[in-house]
């Protein structure tokens, strides 16, 4: 307690009147003495509304109802901590606004009379920001995500309590501590430290992930945001906060994921594959282990289970799957969703497990299902857990990317396999393809077990046919029909394969010349077997060429493959179905064939082919009708090759179209040369092949060959043969239909042999039919042959069609033709084949010898 005067109290008054600070004073019986206008401005009251009144306004309303005992207890000696001390109050000025007010409370004597001398300073601003920062504190430390403050020396000065919580270290131990020596593990990396450390000050703030170290030792990914701090004063950097976050699971899985997909682009196997992904999977999620199965069809398959007995993982194989059924894994797979056992022992579905015991300690288990993009089940993967609970989030979030990499290896395997299924079987058939083929003949031949072995090559005839008449998808369905048959009905430890086109190779091990014989003559029988595609009954037969190892002198693989071939090609070129054994001077026929192929591309690509003409006479007048243009061809090194061997050998090479639109443009140019020269020839027919009516441009090259030519369209006619008249597609019939707009002629060449039916043949746009010389030949001989001669010349008639009988070689079968009124006849009878320039003076003789009066009996003869 102070004692003051009179006259010291008096000089202290001026100084109170200038304070800033509130000022009263108050005597003993709590009664206002002074009031500064400092304290007017802070409770809002005048002087003289205080002045010499009770201080209670004045006072927090806390202490209002016990102030005169709270100054009485000063004045008593009472509450001695109150007296010289400052404290803050909550005050309500006049306006009823409230305040925080510091208060600093002095007792003093003055004139032997005790007072009490208060000061008093608006804090309330103060108290808000203690209030704030408490309150900002607080939050921080009760947040989940760890915080560190560093100073300007890249020291920690504050972290909250996550981050104790997650490294382990107090305030006291991280206070003063640089991070990088606190939290660096040995495993971090080098170079992100050291990126770090260079950006640990930055101006602007930034995130990095770096591997840290907690106090017990254990390795911990965190992402770490730098946010800067700066002076509100100065601007400079003061501090950094720096918020981090546990991101170790989201890693383990994240590389999970990484290792898995750079596993799927390795040479690892199926199963090695399988292995993999659960054995990271367990190093990730310690207390677990993990299976994983296919689903094929209705049944599991067993494919990865590293850490279990072999057992037990055995037992699921092949097991049928269902709601109920196989434990877990049956109704995971039959559901296609997760199934959560959380005691294996307890569950309901512990019956399904048909006595097989889990794992040693494992008591959950989490089934999930594995599927493709369409939402198909085709596999389960299972976690079983010898602690936690299926609840467990961590797991979750691993069998949810376990599930989509499990997909991703299925499929990566089911695509290999087709893709060795592509690589190793025919696409169209399904037959083992040629690379098949040879694996296995060169596993056979190498197994060392002395045995006898067959090889078949069985070609389809006149599939050529099939394709240019009814299209490439009936000689397709022809194909996998004829396929089917054979894989059928032949003995199982027969190895069927297809080569291509419609070459299919046999091989049959412990086969004797004798049983082969028997072999290809049960390969015959089932493909001459009639086969109905598309409402067209096909009748097909089969050539068939054998080698037989060890018999036939060659003992590898394309020696005997190509032994077979080279008969199986001999039988073909004789144009007939049949079956032969290899010998040694097949190889020469075929090696010839070969050299003639070459050598007719080389023709038909330059000028090694040429037409001929062979006349044709109507018979009513002795008149010239036309010529039949006939291709042939003379190579230097074989000669004169036999027109039949050459269009064979063209459809084989695939060169007959070519050879079809050489003779057109060849015989309209030498149309045009006769007339030219004033020779008269009414019409050239041309042979064309099935092959080339596929062409939806022949129309227009055939009109561009007669405009070039200046011929109108009845100086051509086109040629093509019964058998391929009766079965053109639409798409053919429609460009049949173009060339006969152009006016050229259509004739149907070897009529009767084709057995067409009448409506076929009144359906086509046809202007001429021939009868085919094998008629002729014999039709003095056979009255049948001599009526259906007949029939043909009037069914001619009754259409309004053009007859040509062909091969007429005598002047009895001419006499017949004349006395049928068979319109036009061909043959040596007239001439032979001319060439060009020969045609002109054999017009001049047969007119001439017309003109005599013994024409009838010398006409025949004239060129024969």
């Amino acid at each position: 307690m102070r004692v003051l005067d009179a006259s010291v109290y008096g000089m202290l008054l001026p100084a109170l009147e200038q304070s800033i600070m509130a000022a009263v004073l108050v005597d003993e019986n709590n009664c206002v003495r002074y009031f500064n206008p400092a304290a007017e401005r802070l409770w809002g009251y005048a002087r003289e509304e205080i002045m010499d009144r009770d201080m209670q306004p004045l006072l927090p309303k806390a202490l209002q109802a016990v102030h005169g005992g709270y100054m009485r207890s000063n004045r008593e000696g009472g509450e001695p901590r109150a007296v010289g001390m400052n404290r803050d109050l909550l005050v309500e000025r006049k306006d009823g606004r409230q305040l925080w007010v510091s208060f600093s409370l002095s007792k003093i004597d003055l004139s032997g009379r005790i007072h009490y001398l208060a000061f008093a300073r608006d804090v309330s601003d103060e108290v808000a920001r203690r209030e704030q920062n408490r309150l900002l504190l607080l939050a921080v430390n009760h947040t989940e995500r760890p915080l560190f403050v560093v100073d300007g020396e890249r020291r920690i000065v504050q972290i909250n309590r996550a981050f104790s919580d997650l490294f382990g270290y107090t305030a006291a131990e991280a206070v003063g501590c640089l991070p990088s020596e606190l939290l660096a593990s040995l495993n971090t990396d080098a170079e992100t430290l050291a990126r770090l450390r260079s950006k640990a000050w930055s101006t602007e703030g930034f995130n990095e992930e770096i591997l840290a170290r907690s106090k017990d030792g254990r390795d911990i990914w965190v992402k770490a945001s730098v946010n800067p701090i700066f002076d509100e004063d100065s601007g400079q950097l003061r501090n950094q906060v720096i918020a981090l976050s546990d991101i170790t699971e989201a890693r383990r899985i994240r590389d999970l994921e990484r290792d898995v997909l750079e596993a799927l682009t390795s040479n690892l196997s199926f199963i090695g594959l399988g292995n993999f992904i659960c054995q990271r999977i367990e190093a990730i999620a310690p207390g677990v282990l993990v299976s994983v199965f296919k689903v094929v069809g209705r049944r599991l398959r067993h494919w990865a289970a590293p850490s279990f007995q072999t057992s037990y993982v055995a037992g699921w194989e092949g097991v049928e799957i269902g709601d109920g059924v196989a434990g877990g894994y049956g109704t995971c797979a039959h559901r296609g969703e997760p199934v959560m056992l959380a005691d294996i022992t307890a569950e309901p579905l512990r019956s399904a497990y048909c006595g097989r015991v889990p794992p040693a300690g494992c008591r959950a288990c989490m089934v999930y299902p594995v599927k493709r993009r369409d939402g198909g089940v085709i596999g389960i993967f299972a976690l079983y857990l010898r602690r936690g609970a299926p609840q467990d989030a961590y797991l979750k979030r691993i069998a949810d990317v376990s599930m989509y990499l499990c997909a991703l290896a299925i499929e990566r395997e089911e695509s290999r396999l087709r893709l060795d299924e592509l690589v190793h079987h025919d696409a169209l058939t399904g037959l083992p393809n040629r690379n098949n083929l040879y694996r296995y003949t060169d596993d056979l031949l190498a197994s060392g077990v002395e045995q006898e072995v067959a090889f078949f090559c069985v070609g389809l005839l006149r599939f050529k046919d099939v394709n240019n008449t009814l299209g490439h998808r009936v000689g397709d369905q022809m194909l996998v029909e004829v396929a089917n048959r054979l894989r059928s009905r032949l003995s199982g430890g027969a190895f069927l394969a297809r080569l291509e086109g419609c070459t299919f190779v046999l091989v049959v091990p412990d086969c004797s010349p004798a049983r082969a014989a028997q072999v290809a003559s049960r390969i015959q029988q089932v493909i001459s077997e009639p086969l109905d595609i598309a409402g067209v009954l096909l009748d097909l037969s089969a050539c068939i060429g054998v080698s037989h190892y060890p018999d036939g002198g060659c003992r590898d693989r394309d020696g005997l493959l190509q032994s077979a071939k080279s008969a199986m090609d001999e039988v073909k070129a004789s144009n007939g179905g049949g079956i032969l054994f290899f010998d040694a001077g097949m190889n020469e026929l075929a090696r010839e064939r070969l050299l003639l192929g070459t050598a007719l591309r080389r023709a038909v690509a330059g000028a090694g082919l040429r037409l001929v003409y062979q006349p044709q006479v109507r018979s009513e007048d002795g008149e010239l009708y036309g010529v039949e243009a006939l291709a042939r061809w003379h190579d230097d090194n074989f000669g004169e090759i036999p027109p039949g061997r050459m269009i064979a050998l063209a459809e084989e090479i695939g060169e007959i179209e070519a050879i079809g639109r050489w003779a057109l443009r060849k015989a309209c140019r030498q149309m045009a040369a006769w007339r030219s020269q004033g020779v008269h020839v009414p019409v050239v027919s041309v042979n064309l092949s099935p092959r080339s009516f596929r062409s939806r441009e022949l129309p227009d090259f055939v009109a561009g060959l007669l405009q070039e030519h200046a011929l109108s369209g009845d100086s051509l006619t086109i040629e093509i043969t019964e058998s391929a008249a009766m079965v053109l597609t639409p798409e053919m019939l429609e460009i049949v239909h173009g060339i006969r707009a152009l006016g050229v002629g259509l004739s149907v060449d070897d009529f009767g042999t084709g057995f067409s039916s009448l409506s076929n043949l009144a359906s086509l746009p046809v202007t001429e039919v021939k009868i085919d010389r094998s008629f002729i030949d014999r039709c003095l001989q056979e009255s049948r042959l001599q009526a259906l001669v007949t029939a043909v010349i009037g069914i001619g008639r009754s259409l309004n069609l053009a007859v040509v009988a062909e091969g007429v070689e005598t002047a009895g079968q001419c006499e017949l033709l004349r006395r049928q009124r068979c319109p036009v006849v061909q043959g040596y009878l007239f001439s032979r084949p001319l060439e060009p320039r020969d045609i002109p003076s054999w017009l001049e003789r047969f007119r001439a010898a017309a003109a005599a009066p013994e024409a009838v009996e010398a006409r025949p003869g004239m060129g024969g």
